[in-house]
């Protein structure tokens, strides 16, 4: 019997356990770990901010993927040693003949002065009922929402909650007494869409009556203030969107070399050590514009997929799949009612090719399936 191990039960991690059980019998076992309880996408965290339905609806068991006859252990994982494919989880070592490592980023405000003690970081689901308290004693004044470092998960997410906050406070007849205001201390708004992307969301923006900046690196926060190396903002409320870095755990395996990221084989996903593969937030796949592939749900999912046919296939002696390709896609909220869809071709040259589509509520209905047609795919029916 041989044994993948996937530490991660993430978009990516989950999708590489189920459809290698689709792909193969049961004398290959599929073990998946992860330390947390419950499943639920970061879309689920500005909705609940804006009182699109709470996080809990969204939320799953992981515990249901053992319908798929998967084995899942909720358990964090304390170490991991790639030479050997194995990994510690709370005493006990699990060794595997292939493994996929898909732990995510995780939000880092400590690495920013003041980012944790004076900003709502809504990357955090914990953080979310806080913020959406302020939220609603809020009868105006200034917010601020600031990316205070890179690279993070989901690039668009921030123009997200400005838009969503745009929507929400009209709503609320505040509007009109309130200021929003979105800093980046990236050259453009959304990088991976490029210039005209970028350009064409300063336009929406702007038609909310959204101010903007870019290249304003945050030195520091402090009560109702942001510090810039080149000036401030005071804001009532500030939203801070956190640099992302790898679990301390994989830091320490040493899969990361001298650098941050899992450096993976683009066509292969595979890292340095035979038979171990990394997808999804931990990786860094360096474009020929020498932008990272967007850290994003999707990416993950359609990594699993290419990693899922490629172990299947080595289990089988058969040729491998075809290279996974950079291709993906993501909705982008301009409300609560209205979308856009962006599609990339990441790998393309001399950089990436990315379309946007019309803004229209067809869009919104579609990013709503996208999250009910997966968590009925991995978990069934029913939060439980």
């Amino acid at each position: 019997m041989t044994r993948t191990l996937v530490l991660g039960a993430g978009f990516g991690g989950i999708t590489v356990a189920t459809e290698l059980r689709r792909r193969l019998g049961d004398d290959h076992e599929i073990v998946l770990v992860d330390r947390r309880e419950r499943f639920a996408m970061g879309l689920r965290k500005l909705w609940a901010l804006v009182g699109m339905g709470s996080y809990e609806e969204g939320s799953r068991p992981r515990e249901r993927l053992g319908r798929h006859g998967v084995q899942f252990l909720q358990r964090p994982v304390t170490s991991i040693d790639p030479a050997h494919r194995r990994a510690a989880t709370d005493g006990e070592t699990l060794e595997a003949d292939y493994l996929v490592v898909a732990l995510g980023a995780e939000p880092r405000p400590d690495l920013v002065p003041g980012l944790a003690q004076h900003a709502h970081n809504v990357w955090d689901e914990r953080a979310v009922p806080g913020l959406a308290t302020a939220l609603a004693r809020f009868t105006g004044g200034r917010i601020a929402i600031v990316i205070a470092g890179v690279p993070y998960t989901c690039p668009p997410a921030p123009y997200e909650c400005a838009m969503l906050l745009d929507d929400h406070l009209r709503e609320r007849g505040v509007r009109d007494k309130t200021e929003i205001t979105v800093a980046t201390m990236q050259p453009m708004l959304l990088p991976n869409a490029g210039k005209e992307g970028s350009a064409w969301l300063a336009e929406q923006l702007s038609a909310r009556g959204i101010a903007f900046h870019v290249k304003r690196t945050v030195d520091r926060v402090e009560p109702g203030r942001v510090v810039f190396t080149d000036g401030d903002l005071v804001a009532d409320l500030i939203i801070g969107v956190p640099p992302h870095r790898v679990p301390a755990v994989v830091k320490a395996s040493g899969l990361t070399g001298d650098g941050e990221w899992i450096a993976v084989d683009p066509a292969t996903l595979e890292t340095d050590y035979e038979n171990v593969f990394a997808i999804g937030d931990v990786t860094k796949i360096t474009l020929a514009n020498g932008l990272p592939l967007p850290k994003a749900g999707v990416m993950a999912e359609l990594e699993g997929q290419r990693v899922a046919a490629a172990i299947a296939a080595d289990v089988r002696g058969e040729a491998p799949p075809a290279s996974f390709d950079g291709r993906g896609y993501c909705f982008i909220e301009m409300g609560k009612t209205k979308a856009t869809l962006i599609e990339g071709d990441f790998f393309a040259t001399p950089e990436p090719r990315v379309a946007l589509k019309d803004v229209s509520a067809e869009h919104a209905e579609e990013k709503h399936r996208f999250e009910a047609e997966r968590l009925e795919r991995w978990f069934g029916s029913g939060r439980g």
